[in-house]
């Protein structure tokens, strides 16, 4: 497991973790009313406690992602992956506050998210664990 943090402000900020596959996409203004920065915490993690949906095989890092404020607008997060073929790709997340293991993964059910040969893409408002999965395991 590594971290790192970066501190959000209401102006449009891009975010790429080097070497561990990971983009963010902040737009303008997209903390609450009155909140003027905010920290997140991003850990990732390639082997843990993790079950996720039958049929299904992690070919992503796993990202936990924590901000005490919920953004306004949505973020784009961008992971890279080692699957072989984009159309059988999806996003899963489990929640951060789950105090039982192993962290149960579920498909992220909307937005779906897009997928080039080494990327996924999905925006959000809030975050979470959150991987790709390829089916078929």
């Amino acid at each position: 497991i590594t971290e790192t943090s970066i501190s959000v402000t209401n102006e449009a900020q891009a975010f790429h973790w080097a070497g561990y596959g990971l983009k963010l996409h902040i737009p303008p203004a997209s903390l609450p009313t009155g909140v003027e920065q905010s920290d997140l915490v991003i850990k990732a993690s390639l082997k843990g406690q993790f079950q996720f949906p039958e049929n299904k095989t992690l070919v992503s890092a796993v990202y936990w992602l924590r901000c005490p404020v919920k953004f306004t607008k949505p973020v784009t997060l961008e992971i890279q992956h080692c699957g072989k073929h984009p159309g059988t790709l999806s996003f899963v997340r489990a929640k951060c506050s789950q105090k039982d293991l192993p962290y149960l993964f579920q498909p992220l059910a909307s937005p779906r998210g897009v997928f080039s040969s080494d990327y996924g893409a999905v925006t959000l408002f809030s975050f979470s664990g959150l991987g790709i999965v390829q089916e078929g395991g």
